[in-house]
């Protein structure tokens, strides 16, 4: 059995997988598998930052059947490492450590047996117990009066299970709360805006690939720059996709307008 120290130290998973059967990413990480005719995994590997969490989700599946893989929880990095005492001290320091290796296995799996229309949506997923993505919590914040967990709970069943996404539903309902209390764009300072909606665009699925800053506010409308090359139709859908996202969960008050970086240059006479 591989020690949890060589894991930290020789980053022996943490590298690309030749011909890998099935692959996915979450976050800044991919995770590659590959199986044998006999589906038996031989290869595991994963790209993005070294995580020592993530070697060791590679070390515990290694040679495993898929069946033996879909059974791995919280429990299994527990008992595989029962007698390594570095890996106890480090889950006590990073205790939701295995929860995102967890998720992105379990994309990865969902893939490999044809399952991946369930993540064709562009909405994030929130709740991977239930499966509640953040098109449903936005949803249900806009609509219902008072919102609170208890009525997130009952209407989309997200935060229900293993409650890992519960600190982020509290800050969506701070959030909503904060927005229903004056939600026209006048009532508040224009800095209070941009600060706010600087903070959603960071968490918009595209937003780092294209780049996208907040480049200013007048009246109701915010323009946001972004610097890729795309064509005009990709601009036009990315624009829709950004006022939808925005709208939610900023003030569907607001005009989002997506415009090229080039366009500032230019207006600047660079």
């Amino acid at each position: 059995m591989i020690k949890f120290k060589d894991l930290i130290s020789e980053e022996a998973f943490n590298r690309p997988v030749e011909f890998p059967s099935v692959s996915a990413s979450f976050n800044s990480r991919a995770l590659s598998l590959r199986f044998d005719s006999k589906d038996k995994l031989l290869y595991a590997g994963y790209t993005g930052k070294f995580n020592p969490w993530f070697s060791s989700l590679c070390a515990l599946i290694i040679n495993k059947s898929l069946a033996e893989i879909s059974k791995i929880n919280v429990k299994s990095w527990e008992e595989f490492y029962k007698d390594d005492q570095l890996f106890w001290d480090l889950k006590q320091e990073e205790d939701s450590f295995i929860h995102e290796p967890l998720e992105l296995l379990k994309t990865t799996l969902d893939i490999f047996q044809g399952r991946d229309y369930l993540y064709h949506e562009t909405s994030p997923l929130i709740c991977r117990c239930f499966g509640v993505r953040e098109t449903d919590v936005l949803d249900h914040l806009h609509h219902e009066k008072t919102p609170s967990l208890e009525t997130l709970g009952s209407a989309t069943k997200a935060g229900m299970g293993c409650r890992t996404c519960v600190p982020q539903l509290k800050r969506w309902l701070v959030d909503s709360d904060e927005k229903k209390t004056g939600r026209h764009y006048k009532l508040r300072p224009i800095a209070d805006w941009l600060v706010q909606i600087d903070y959603h665009l960071a968490k918009f699925p595209h937003g780092e690939d294209w780049k996208m800053e907040v480049r200013g506010m007048k009246d109701a409308r915010v323009t946001i720059s972004f610097d890729k090359k795309v064509t005009q139709t990709e601009e036009e859908a990315m624009a829709r996709e950004l006022q939808l996202f925005l709208g939610r969960a900023v003030d569907l008050d607001l005009a989002f307008f997506l415009r090229s970086s080039r366009h500032f240059l230019n207006a600047s006479g660079k």
